[in-house]
C-alpha cells in the first residue's frame, strides 16, 4: 500500500515539475542594457492598441480585463497609465525616486478626480478632494527638489 501511495504522489508531482521552465543561461540576455544611468529621464512610450490589431484586450481576462474601466472599477485605465509613466528613470536613485513619485502622485490625482465625478459616497468625495490638494503640494515639492539639484522638472 505504501508503494502505491508513493507512486501516486510521484505521478501527481511529475507534471508540475515538468512545467517549470529552466532559468535562462548566464549572458542569454547580454544584448540588453539595464544600466539605469544610460536611460533618459522620460517614460517609455505608451503601447498603441491600434497597432495591435486582432487583440481584444477586454476579452483576454487577467491583465487585459484589468486594463479597461468598468462601473465597479472606473480607475483601471488611470491606474495602468500611472504605472506605465512610473517607468521613468533619472541619473541616480534619488532622481529616479523623485520622478517616479511625481507620476505616482499624478496618478492619485487622476483617480481622485474620477472619484469626485463618480463616487456616490459624500465622504469618499471629500477624501478625494483632500487628496488632490495634498498630492499637488507633494508634486510641487518634488519638482522643487529636481530644480534645486539641477534637474529638469517634469
Amino acid at each position: 500500500m505504501k508503494t502505491y501511495l508513493t507512486l501516486a504522489a510521484l505521478l501527481v508531482a511529475a507534471p508540475l515539475t515538468a512545467q517549470t521552465p529552466p532559468p535562462p543561461a548566464p549572458g542569454a540576455m547580454s544584448g540588453m542594457n539595464h544600466d539605469a544611468t544610460t536611460k533618459p529621464a522620460t517614460p517609455m512610450p505608451m503601447m498603441n492598441d491600434a497597432k495591435m490589431e486582432g487583440m481584444e484586450h477586454a476579452k483576454m481576462g487577467g491583465m487585459g480585463a484589468m486594463m479597461k474601466n468598468t462601473p465597479a472599477n472606473p480607475y483601471a485605465e488611470a491606474g495602468m497609465a500611472m504605472h506605465h509613466k512610473m517607468m521613468v528613470t533619472g541619473s541616480d536613485a534619488s532622481e529616479t525616486w523623485a520622478r517616479q513619485m511625481i507620476e505616482h502622485h499624478r496618478g492619485a490625482i487622476a483617480m481622485s478626480k474620477i472619484a469626485l465625478a463618480e463616487a456616490k459616497d459624500k465622504d469618499v468625495r471629500t477624501m478625494a478632494q483632500k487628496q488632490i490638494a495634498m498630492q499637488e503640494r507633494d508634486i510641487a515639492s518634488f519638482q522643487s527638489w529636481l530644480k534645486r539639484h539641477g534637474k529638469a522638472a517634469q
